[in-house]
């Protein structure tokens, strides 16, 4: 039988750096997995969720203003929840992450392993 990590041990892999202060250029329409939804199903109970690319999960507020419902006054609201991909964000070489006004760890990950965390993801939602 296989098993695979929690998601706190996945998020674990990406390095943590600092961003600009009260930025948010990052944040917008953002997939959820389903462990991630439901962690921010914690936080904000209410919030109507639809299938984004038949495997994850997107605030319907997000697709209606291309905004983050959950950045509140200039701030993450579920920070210590945040998606994967949020918190992949400046933190990988991807092209497609990179934060505009250069932020990010010292040494990045791999665009390979960047797509390897957001599948462990999708691995331990489908073992929920």
């Amino acid at each position: 039988m296989t098993t695979t990590p929690d998601p706190a041990a996945i998020r674990a892999l990406i390095p943590s750096f600092s961003c600009k202060t009260d930025c948010h250029d990052c944040c917008g329409i953002v997939p959820f997995s389903d462990v991630e939804k439901q962690d921010a199903m914690k936080v904000w109970p209410l919030e109507q969720w639809e299938r984004f690319g038949g495997k994850n999960w997107v605030a319907r507020r997000a697709l209606e203003t291309g905004d983050c419902p959950f950045l509140r006054q200039g701030k993450c609201s579920i920070y210590e929840t945040r998606p994967t991909v949020c918190r992949l964000f400046g933190a990988t070489d991807h092209p497609l992450m990179k934060c505009p006004h250069g932020c990010g760890p010292k040494r990045k990950i791999s665009e390979i392993k960047s797509r390897a965390i957001l599948k462990s993801m999708e691995a331990e939602a489908r073992h929920e």
